[in-house]
C-alpha cells in the first residue's frame, strides 16, 4: 500500500474526503468549495489529503486564525488552527493521521508567503475528550506533542503545538 500526501488544490478539489465519505448536500459541498477557494486566495492550500493507493482516504483542514472573522487575538496571524482531521473509518489506526500531521508540521516550519517569508509560531486545536471531535481526539494530539492550554467544558480541550 502506497500513502501519498497532497495539498488540496483546484485540480483535486473533488477529492476532499468529506465530499466522498460523509453524508452531505450539494449546497454544503458548494459552500465548502467556495470557502476553500476564498482561503486559498489569501493563504494557499488549507487542506492536506491522504491518498492510499491513489484513493483519497483522509485529510487535515487548517488555516491561520486571523482568516476567521470572529478571532481577535494578537497572535492570530502566526497561529494555525486545525479545524478538522478526518480518516475514513476503514483506514483508521494505520498511521494516516500521524503522516498528515507530520506533513503539516514540516510545511509550517518553513517560511510562508502568507507571513511574507516568516514562519508560523504554533498550531492550535479544539480536541475532544472521550469523543472524536470537534477537530479530533485529545489522545491523538497528545501523542503528536500537543499540550493542553485550557479546558473548555467537560469534553473539550484547547491544545497547542509550538513550531
Amino acid at each position: 500500500m502506497t500513502l501519498v500526501i497532497k495539498d488540496l488544490s483546484e485540480e483535486n478539489l473533488d477529492d476532499h474526503p468529506c465530499f466522498k465519505y460523509m453524508e452531505t448536500t450539494e449546497r454544503t459541498i458548494s459552500m465548502t468549495k467556495e470557502w476553500l477557494r476564498k482561503v486559498y486566495s489569501k493563504f494557499g492550500s488549507c487542506v492536506k489529503v491522504a491518498y492510499l493507493d491513489g484513493k483519497p482516504v483522509g485529510m487535515i483542514q487548517y488555516a491561520p486564525m486571523d482568516i476567521f472573522p470572529h478571532v481577535n487575538r494578537p497572535d492570530a496571524h502566526k497561529t494555525i488552527l486545525i479545524h478538522c482531521i478526518y480518516i475514513a473509518e476503514e483506514h483508521r489506526t494505520k498511521g494516516i493521521g500521524r503522516k498528515l500531521m507530520e506533513n503539516l508540521i514540516d510545511d509550517l516550519r518553513k517560511p510562508h508567503p502568507y507571513l511574507d517569508g516568516e514562519r508560523f509560531e504554533k498550531i492550535e486545536v479544539l480536541a475532544g475528550k472521550d469523543r472524536p471531535g470537534p477537530a479530533g481526539p485529545v489522545e491523538f494530539f497528545a501523542k503528536m506533542g500537543f499540550r493542553t492550554v485550557k479546558h473548555l467544558g467537560s469534553n473539550d480541550l484547547l491544545m497547542e503545538f509550538q513550531l
